[in-house]
């Protein structure tokens, strides 16, 4: 059986109003909040209660308002100041101390000494490297350049050899009936000797002066007396010499070396000291080909004027061509060497010239191997990739233009068509397995010429 249900007590909440006194801010209220309890019944002790139950209670709050005309007495005490958050709030239990704010030490500014300065300090590796790398990558990149400039250098100049001298060199011609005299006066003049008198005196006291031979020479400044008295009175053993067309300098000085056991390079140093006589800018195309009786003695220097003579008199028969308005004579010669080393066939040569004028005249490359073979020194093996693919001076299927100097010496048949081509619209030709040429006005013709023909 359920207990009866208790009435819940009664609390009263008494708010007593403060005694007079000094006035209060107006912001602020202050009061005293007592809980009583109903004393007058003896507390009672509950039974025990088997189930839970819920008990509440309830209180009554009185809050007397303040009239708002009323004014504070006269009497009463100043306003208290406004608390500052230091103070303790009356309202809120404290449940720790409040510590006081400690005084802020006010520390000393430290300036560090600059970097570089401090005791113990040590650069990072990366900038104790920095230098050293960039030391090695400028070394290394003048190293690449003088690399490529050096196997530029070979491959422009493909004919220069170690023993090759580069030093001043005099072309000179004794004619007949020049005397003695006349002969040391000639030398002086040219700068080969510095007294004219004293090689007259050494040609009479040597009985040479009435023995001096006739003949075109090359000879250097500062030449001794003896040099010269040998070189202009030797008795001339002469031999015949013959030099076939599209031979190369190289290949004349093997020549003489094998047929008059000279020493390799005398050819070469004979050729490169008549370009220096003469102001060629080059020698390789200069020398017409043929059959030439020189002297033994010095068939090296003979052999090399004889055959710049010789062209110069080929030269002279096509002065009267509209091609020298167009072209200088050097030009034109090194087209007579490519016309020279792509045919042997006379016949086919005015045909190639046409192709080559053609080409010229459009701003076409001329695709000519034969210029890169002279570049290779490789008459007879194919041509490898990697040589067409790359941009030299020599290599006329990536540039447009000529080549910087001939390839070989060309017949007179060459020359003959270098300065008369023919009248033709082709722009390109071939050779077949039996080398007869066959000529093309467009690519695709020439295209289906190479499925034709080879």
């Amino acid at each position: 059986m359920a207990e009866k249900r208790k009435e819940p007590k009664q609390l009263t909440l008494g708010l007593e109003e403060p005694k007079a006194g000094p006035p209060q801010k107006a912001t602020t209220s202050s009061c005293k909040v007592v809980l009583k309890d109903d004393t007058s019944k003896a507390p009672s002790i509950p039974a025990r209660r088997k189930k839970p139950s819920v008990t509440t209670r309830s209180m009554t709050v009185k809050i007397p308002q303040q009239n708002k005309s009323e004014q504070p007495a006269a009497n009463q005490l100043p306003r208290t100041k406004v608390r500052t958050a230091e103070q303790p709030n009356p309202h809120l239990v404290q449940t720790h101390a409040i510590k006081a704010k400690s005084a802020q030490v006010v520390r000393p500014k430290v300036q560090p000494p600059p970097i570089g300065k401090r005791r113990g300090y040590q650069k990072s590796k990366a900038a104790m490297l920095l230098v050293p790398l960039l030391a090695a990558s400028l070394l290394f990149c003048i190293a690449m350049l003088w690399w490529v400039a050096s196997n530029q250098k070979k491959a422009y100049e493909p004919v220069m050899s170690a023993s090759i001298e580069d030093r001043p060199v005099i072309a000179l011609t004794i004619e007949r009936g020049m005397t003695a005299r006349s002969v040391s006066l000639l030398l002086e003049q040219m700068g080969v000797v510095k007294d004219s008198q004293l090689l007259l005196s050494y040609f009479v006291e040597n009985n040479l002066a009435t023995v001096l031979k006739t003949g075109s020479y090359l000879m250097h400044e500062n030449m001794s007396f003896e040099a010269i008295g040998t070189m202009l009175t030797a008795e001339p053993e002469m031999v015949q010499l013959t030099i076939a067309p599209a031979f190369t300098l190289k290949s004349i000085d093997a020549y003489l070396v094998n047929r008059l056991g000279f020493e390799p390079g005398v050819f070469l140093q004979s050729a490169h000291d008549l370009a220096k006589a003469y102001g060629l800018s080059f020698s390789e195309g200069w020398l017409l080909s043929g059959v030439y009786s020189v002297n033994i003695q010095r068939a090296a220097n003979d052999l090399a004027l004889s055959m710049y003579q010789a062209m110069l008199d080929e030269i002279k028969k096509h002065l009267g061509t509209p091609l020298l308005e167009r072209y200088s004579i050097e030009e034109l010669l090194i087209i007579a060497s490519m016309i020279q080393a792509e045919t042997q066939d006379a016949s086919q040569m005015q045909g190639i010239s046409s192709v080559i004028h053609n080409r010229l005249e459009n701003n076409e490359p001329l695709g000519i191997d034969a210029t890169t073979r002279y570049e290779l020194d490789d008459w007879v093996n194919p041509i490898p990739t990697h040589a067409l693919d790359t941009k030299t001076p020599y290599n006329t299927r990536r540039k447009v233009g000529l080549p910087p100097t001939g390839i070989c010496s060309p017949s007179p048949e060459a020359v003959h068509a270098a300065f008369n081509p023919a009248d033709t619209p082709y722009f390109y030709y071939l050779h077949d397995r039996d080398k007869q040429i066959h000529f093309a006005l467009t690519y695709d013709e020439h295209k289906q010429n190479i499925t034709l023909y080879r």
